[in-house]
């Protein structure tokens, strides 16, 4: 895909982002649940909630396990920690913040203990019956592909597999085999997509990112624009947060006619652009020792250039 074009994607994406103007009251730019946080994994979800909060979201909250919420706590202030992931009673415990929050993101963190697993499929459910909006990335993947069921014919849902978690979807849901790789034809992107449903986006990590919905009738779209070659871990879940709080906004965005692409896919690329940029800004500073903190830091001031800067 050509730069203009992508110059083109981005100026679309721009009118997504909401004005900041007085009258408006907190929670109203955003608020966004995330679903991980376990013993070995406490960072994931802290990265995802603080891009979302850092990009623009309002609030977040943050549902984990008990042993996940005193370092996630201490990480950040910002962050509304709720220690229930792991609860006998955490379904029900989580339930009653669904109607508040406007994206639900799940998988930063998660682990793939079998007790939290019931608990999250039975969220994925109830959030299917609500219609809420869902981003499912890292071992949220590993769950739906155990069970492709949970997900099929879902709106509003995004998918943000990389090369690895892509093979293991590609497997189980359209019964191919596929060794892993950073480049992936947009044929099988896009019969992934088609498989999973019409109003399904996948956003493929690669060294292009892809990003295809269901519907027959619109192309995968790439954000292509160069980062660096530095690859820490944490930026998969800096992404997952930023295309929360996008896909927040894109909703109730009536499509342009003139436009094949949705708001919806017009989300993800934005999400994709802003944390590319990001990495180049913050390799500029820190080269090969950069890290997924150094990159929270350069959010701000790109996302003013990308989207706002006149």
């Amino acid at each position: 895909m050509s730069t203009n074009t992508e110059e083109s994607l981005l100026n679309s994406a721009k009118l997504l982002v909401p004005s900041l103007s007085e009258p408006k009251h907190k929670g109203q730019d955003g608020r966004i649940g995330i679903v991980g946080g376990s013993l070995e994994y406490s960072g994931a979800p802290f990265f995802a909630g603080i891009s979302a909060l850092r990009t623009g979201a309002d609030l977040v909250h943050i549902f984990c396990c008990k042993e996940a919420s005193i370092p996630i706590k201490s990480f950040s202030p910002e962050l509304i920690v709720h220690p229930v992931l792991d609860d006998l009673n955490g379904l029900n415990l989580i339930e009653p913040w669904l109607e508040r929050l406007h994206v639900i993101l799940i998988g930063p963190g998660l682990g793939r203990d079998d007790q939290v697993f019931q608990t999250v499929s039975k969220l994925i459910t109830k959030c299917k019956k609500l219609l809420k909006p869902l981003v499912i990335d890292a071992d949220g993947l590993f769950l739906v592909g155990k069970n492709p069921e949970l997900i099929k014919n879902y709106p509003g849902l995004v998918l943000t597999p990389n090369a690895m978690e892509f093979s293991r979807l590609v497997k189980a849901i359209i019964h191919k085999d596929m060794t892993p790789s950073p480049i992936v034809e947009d044929k099988i992107i896009k019969e992934l997509a088609e498989a999973i449903g019409e109003q399904v986006i996948v956003v493929q990590k690669g060294s292009s990112d892809a990003i295809a919905n269901g519907s027959k009738s619109t192309d995968p779209i790439h954000c292509s624009i160069s980062g660096s070659g530095r690859r820490c871990g944490g930026q998969g879940d800096l992404l997952s947060g930023a295309i929360s709080i996008f896909t927040c906004w894109s909703k109730g965005r009536t499509p342009n006619t003139n436009d094949p692409i949705s708001p919806a896919m017009l989300a993800c690329y934005a999400a994709c652009r802003l944390v590319r940029e990001c990495n180049a800004e913050a390799f500029k500073v820190k080269r090969r020792g950069m890290l997924a903190s150094d990159m929270i830091e350069a959010i701000a001031p790109t996302f003013y250039r990308l989207f706002e800067k006149v």
